[in-house]
């Protein structure tokens, strides 16, 4: 029998996207306790041990148009079982690392292909072709899963590395890891989103807009957008430097914090704790900025968001001078929403300018930029490390970084290409 109502069938896709997410982005942000373990073991540089992760980025983000443009034409299931095996065969790969440069295959290229290729472009991608009302509810939904990856796993997985050592800790993965996504792709993402657009009585009905009442800069909006012609904008590189520039400040935060709190006396299983409530607060604060975002439009919660993260850089220059607990739990609060707001809305503010058919394509080039910016912060932080032996001169550098993102936004103004659903009903209030 026909589904009468397919378009509900999204929640669900929701909910896989969502643990799929959790776990995959477990694997990526556990580098930060799994580097403490390397740094001990090898006794590396820190700039050599981030590169690692700095090159697990780049080759993630690589992935992105391709991974996007596979979406757009084989669809996400077979996307992300494609991606769940790479993913265990790097982890396994892992466990067995006697240098540097083998941790760079096993982690930085090969696990990195299967995170992108089971991560975020999909994943995004899929919520894109399900869900035309409420996208910033679906998206802030399961970016918060990345959140909930962070607060589940990171004390848990140091606490795997205290008790089992960070070899056993990555073969636990390896298994566990892979085979729950495989078993949701193949439980759940056998159906294919319905292909006419999404009707108004389909909609909720508090959200009476249609997709001629949202557009605003038609001439825009007509276009039949494909990666060649979006890479020729202006606003595709203004876009892509600010998501840039909010890679570089949170990937350096998520992946240093560990290192920094230990270096300043934190216990390190109370550091990777700090990490697990950036994580909490991450969760929330991402569904926030994304309902918020369609209620009010994206400047303003950008903005509030890159705030936050200003308040929780200089609570780490803070702590570094006075260093407590409590500036680090506060740290955590405000770096969160910080975070939260770097991670939740690209997706929209890029839907926001190239939705269409070539989305999961040209998403997919704009993350190829954000993840180099990630990659050189996390490096850069290592490398400015080294030389001096302090990270306060690079929280110098986040702060001008952060104002830069901001201004971005503002300047490209997606305010001008659609209204959000919010403000349309306002209007006819």
């Amino acid at each position: 029998m026909k589904d009468k109502n397919p378009w509900q069938f999204g929640w669900i896709i929701v909910g896989v996207s969502f643990i799929t997410l959790s776990l995959t982005y477990g694997v990526w942000y556990s580098f930060s306790v799994f580097f403490v373990a390397l740094l001990k073991e090898f006794g590396w540089s820190r700039s050599i041990a981030a590169g690692a992760f700095s090159l697990c980025m780049i080759i993630h983000n690589l992935m992105g148009p391709f991974v996007g443009g596979m979406v757009d034409r084989l669809g996400a299931r077979r996307v992300i079982l494609i991606g769940s095996s790479f993913l265990g065969t790097g982890l396994i790969l892992c466990s067995f690392t006697q240098t540097w440069w083998q941790f760079y295959l096993f982690f930085g290229v090969i696990t990195a292909i299967g995170i992108g290729t089971t991560g975020w472009v999909p994943n995004v991608t899929l919520i894109q072709q399900w869900f035309k009302g409420n996208k910033g509810l679906a998206i802030g939904i399961i970016s918060s899963g990345i959140g909930i990856g962070i607060v589940v796993c990171i004390p848990g997985i140091q606490y795997l590395i205290l008790h089992l050592g960070w070899r056993m800790t990555y073969r636990i993965m390896a298994i566990f890891v892979p085979l729950s996504v495989i078993s949701m792709a193949i439980a759940f993402l056998k159906k294919s989103p319905p292909v006419a657009p999404l009707q108004q009585s389909q909609i909720e009905m508090s959200q009476a807009v249609t997709k001629d009442e949202l557009v605003i800069h038609e001439e825009w909006n007509s276009q039949p957008w494909t990666v060649r012609s979006a890479v020729t904008t202006k606003q595709f590189w203004l876009l892509s430097s600010s998501f840039f520039l909010g890679n570089f400040i949170a990937q350096s935060i998520l992946t240093h914090q560990v290192a920094f709190f230990v270096d300043h006396g934190l216990e390190k299983f109370l550091a990777s704790s700090i990490v697990g409530m950036v994580g909490l607060v991450s969760v929330g604060a991402k569904i926030l900025w994304g309902v918020l975002s369609d209620k009010i439009g994206r400047e303003i919660p950008y903005t509030m968001g890159i705030a936050c993260a200003v308040f929780g850089v200089v609570l780490l220059i803070f702590f570094s001078v006075f260093p407590s607990s409590g500036v680090a739990y506060f740290f955590a609060l405000f770096f969160g929403m910080g975070y939260a707001v770097t991670a939740a809305l690209p997706a929209l503010i890029s839907a926001d300018f190239f939705e269409g058919r070539a989305y999961g394509g040209i998403f997919g080039s704009i993350m190829l930029i954000n993840g180099i910016g990630g990659a050189l912060g996390v490096w850069f932080a290592g490398f400015l490390f080294d030389q001096i032996g302090s990270y306060l001169p690079f929280f110098v550098i986040l702060i001008a970084c952060c104002f830069v993102s901001c201004m971005n936004i503002w300047w490209v103004a997606p305010r001008k290409m659609r209204r959000v659903p919010g403000k349309v009903k306002q209007a006819f209030n």
